[in-house]
């Protein structure tokens, strides 16, 4: 349990605030969206139909009468498809039309007659995937509303000004600044890619017409070779070598050394590839600044309904907890945030929206397991997902100082009643261990091996597309990222933690390290890694599991116990175990690395 409470002065509360009553904060909490409804679902559902729909898609028919040549408006399409994939967690609203577009996009691209292929299986799987994100979409928006009726109730009223720091902040800055360059970047791959095509279709217009027999085809590198009296043999590049079987006829374009076929007479794919990974994340900053913008200019519009609340922060953790008034054990967190202190005089406006590049952070309180610091705080504004909210705070050392998110309100999981806190006291540690003393074993659970499954499969993806023909930039792309990979899947398959007499045994990817007891300051587990503290330096283990994985499956995770129990023996030297251990784990890294070593020299000599 927490400490109390740093007090708000008085002065500081709008009069008629009301506190937001634990009671009244569980019926806000159960207005919000079910457990189905998770943006998680419906993008795993989508991304999975959409991916066999395009596989099971007909390839393109390349013809000399119609040839194949810049896509934009499937690049378009196709940055529709993947920019609602990225707005369904944050912008359910703007999903919704992303939604009709891409699904009806894949679906008419499913039949080359232009009539929506709605018999396949992959269509008609897309389109209950689709209908599903829709429910979900159309279920939050309506939590959203009904939350904020709730928490308008519990305010019974009450209504203030924001804070004179308040009126000055301004959101969307940073999320502008990244769109500009990263559409800047969309914009050039769209004028490269039109002016390479206008210099081929230059070329092409005096280029002669000519045919070929193809006599030998290679699908891995994409070219044929053709041969006829006229031009002799040659070797031509094409999309789609399936498609040219040997002793068919190909039409060719020809300006001297220049061959190409009359069907594909340029290749784009390069200047569109960029187009769509830069315009992607592009409009989503854009779409996140404008959408904050927005927000905020309405809650500074009016006044705003106010709330006391308290307000939690953790070691480890950059994220503000908001908790009920009376929650002083900080038990049940309601909404988490980025905030950002503002000053009277710094007219500040905010540089960056953490959310906006980093990954999904877990929703669950500090797994080093140490007490909240809880201070007593205003809220002004609506409290639901995406909210832009202001709170006037409580600190032992400034006094009462006003803060403002710097990224959007996003609800805290209700935890089932065994993983409410993440730290289990220390009896029930003990009661875990075992009577007889004997060396304790932690290893990899099945979380962290699936984890380490998905780091392993990159790791071969990285080094199958690496190779080639001669030396490329994927070979530095490779020989950056391989290692990386390579680590990572060895330690989340195989680490192992060893507590026996003489100290801890850590078998990450590469070795075992020892750290006798006398050496062990601390340990913790952060960031799905344990954590040993030793003098002036600390040892980690990292990944040790998918703490995600097993918060969605109501788990816990065999490293967070394994953390927790070594706190335990680190500070009571009676409970640590009394006899040595024969076997302290096998590092898995130089096997996989030795195994990519004879993987390579494998396509060298059998080439």
């Amino acid at each position: 349990m927490s400490d109390l409470p740093v007090p708000l002065a008085l002065e500081q509360i709008p009069p008629g605030t009301r506190a937001w009553q634990a009671a009244d904060a569980e019926r806000w909490r159960a207005a919000g969206p079910g457990r189905w409804a998770d943006p998680l679902w419906p993008f795993l559902a989508l991304l999975a139909t959409a991916v066999w729909s395009i596989a099971e898609a007909p390839y393109p028919v390349c013809t000399t009468a119609i040839p194949c040549t810049t896509d934009w408006p499937g690049v378009s399409l196709a940055t529709i498809e993947v920019l609602t994939l990225v707005l369904l967690r944050r912008h359910p609203a703007l999903a919704l039309p992303g939604l009709v577009v891409s699904v009806g996009g894949l679906l008419l691209d499913d039949a080359p007659d232009g009539s929506p292929g709605l018999l396949a299986a992959s269509s008609v799987a897309l389109l209950l995937a689709a209908l599903y994100a829709a429910a979900t979409l159309i279920h939050r928006l309506v939590c959203v509303r009904q939350q904020q009726l709730v928490a308008l109730e519990a305010a019974d009223g009450a209504r203030a000004p924001l804070p004179g720091p308040a009126g000055t902040f301004r959101r969307g800055r940073g999320s502008f600044a990244l769109a500009s360059l990263l559409l800047a970047v969309s914009v050039f791959a769209v004028w490269q890619g039109e002016r390479d095509a206008s210099a081929f279709d230059e070329r092409v217009s005096r280029a002669t017409p000519a045919t070929a027999r193809v006599v030998e085809s290679d699908d891995e590198g994409g070219t044929l070779t053709v041969r006829s009296e006229a031009l002799g043999t040659h070797t031509v590049e094409v999309l789609f070598p399936e498609a040219h079987p040997v002793g068919s006829h190909l039409d060719l374009l020809v300006d001297g050394d220049w061959i190409r076929p009359a069907a594909e007479p340029y290749d784009t794919f390069g200047w569109e590839l960029l187009l769509l990974v830069s315009s992607v994340p592009g409009l989503a900053f854009l779409v996140n600044g404008l959408v904050a913008r927005r927000r905020a200019a309405r809650l500074r519009a009016e006044p705003a309904p106010v709330l006391r609340v308290l307000l939690a922060s953790r070691p480890n953790d950059a994220r503000t907890w908001l908790h009920a008034a009376d929650d002083r054990a900080a038990e049940r967190p309601l909404l988490s945030f980025h905030t950002r202190y503002v000053f009277e005089e710094d007219h500040p406006e905010d540089d960056f929206d953490p959310d906006d590049l980093a990954e999904d952070e877990d929703d669950d309180f500090d797994e080093a397991g140490e007490a909240p610091r809880l201070r007593e705080a205003v809220l002004y504004g609506s409290p639901h997902a995406g909210a832009e909210l202001v709170l006037v705070s409580a600190l032992e050392e400034d006094g009462p100082l006003t803060e403002c998110t710097v990224s959007p309100a996003r609800p805290a999981p209700l935890l089932r009643p065994e993983t409410t806190s993440r730290r289990r006291p220390t009896a029930d540690v003990v009661a875990a261990l075992p009577l007889s003393r004997e060396p304790l074993v932690w290893s990899a659970d099945t979380g962290a091996r699936i984890k380490g499954l998905g780091f392993l499969l990159m790791g071969v993806f990285v080094l199958a597309s690496a190779w080639g023909d001669g030396f490329s930039w994927r070979w530095i792309v490779a020989g950056l990222a391989l290692p990386w990979h390579l680590s990572a899947a060895a330690t989340t398959l195989n680490w192992r933690v060893v507590a026996d007499d003489k100290g801890l045994w850590l078998c990450g990817a590469w070795r075992v390290r020892h750290v006798p007891w006398d050496a062990v300051k601390a340990v913790s587990h952060v960031d799905d890694g344990i954590r040993v503290g030793i003098p002036d330096n600390e040892l980690r283990l990292s990944p040790t599991g998918w703490s995600w994985l097993a918060r969605r499956l109501g788990r816990r995770s065999t490293a967070l116990d394994a953390a927790e129990s070594l706190r335990v023996l680190v500070h009571h030297p009676e409970l640590r175990p009394r006899t040595s251990a024969g076997h302290h784990g096998l590092p898995l890294g130089p096997y996989l690395a030795a195994a990519a070593v004879l993987w390579a020299g494998a396509q060298v000599f059998l080439r």
